[in-house]
């Protein structure tokens, strides 16, 4: 019944009635069925998650040890900062994916393709995140030397030369971004990916009709 409603209306695109108009907003305003409205939901839910987890622990490490893991707050700052600017504009995109005094046909074509390109960035912007993450913590628990690092083999020591070193953070890091890029892929597939495919598949059937 969706996709029967959204050809109807595709067919009528360059005199679309206001009777038209009100089936496409009762279309998108139904929660279980709209690809857009359940990727505007969870992105909802993505972004009050950030916003508690990661102000809850940049409070914490602005407050604990007497202010000397303050970094730790600046960094997951600037961090939770990206993600709520790219939150914002992929809210932004998918509620013009509703509009409907637009043209149905090219605008949601050209969206659905901007809202992919959003989607492979959060992907690879959360990968990029595991190594950065790792390194910037082995810096600063380096730099703060609050444990004896130089008995370790990702430090530089009597025992340690540094291609040793060097080597042990390759493969740490190798090894953590790979696990975490099978976990992050997972986890943008089930949040958007899906319903995008779902959104290419309603137009292309439309195209095909």
């Amino acid at each position: 019944m969706e996709l029967d409603q959204w050809k109807d209306i595709w067919k009528e695109e360059g005199q679309q009635s206001s009777n038209d108009a009100q089936k496409l907003r009762s279309l998108l305003d139904k929660k279980s069925k709209s690809p857009v409205a359940k990727m505007k939901r969870n992105l909802r839910v993505e972004l009050w998650f950030v916003i508690i987890t990661y102000g809850a622990m940049i409070l914490f490490y602005f407050l604990a040890f007497k202010g000397r893991m303050s970094a730790v707050s600046w960094f997951m700052l600037f961090i939770g900062l990206l993600f709520v600017i790219y939150f914002q504009r992929k809210n932004k995109l998918l509620t013009e994916m509703e509009c409907l005094s637009c043209e149905v046909k090219s605008n949601l074509q050209k969206q659905t393709i901007t809202l992919e390109k959003y989607i492979r960035i959060y992907l690879i912007g959360g990968t990029v995140l595991a190594p950065v993450s790792l390194l910037f913590f082995g810096w600063f628990f380096y730099a703060r030397a609050w444990t004896n690092v130089n008995d370790t083999i990702f430090y530089p020591g009597d025992h340690n030369p540094i291609w040793k070193v060097i080597l042990a953070w390759v493969i740490l890091t190798a090894i953590v971004t790979f696990l975490f890029y099978v976990l992050n892929k997972w986890y943008v597939r089930k949040l958007y990916g899906k319903h995008v495919e779902k959104l290419k598949e309603i137009l292309s059937e439309m195209e095909d009709d």
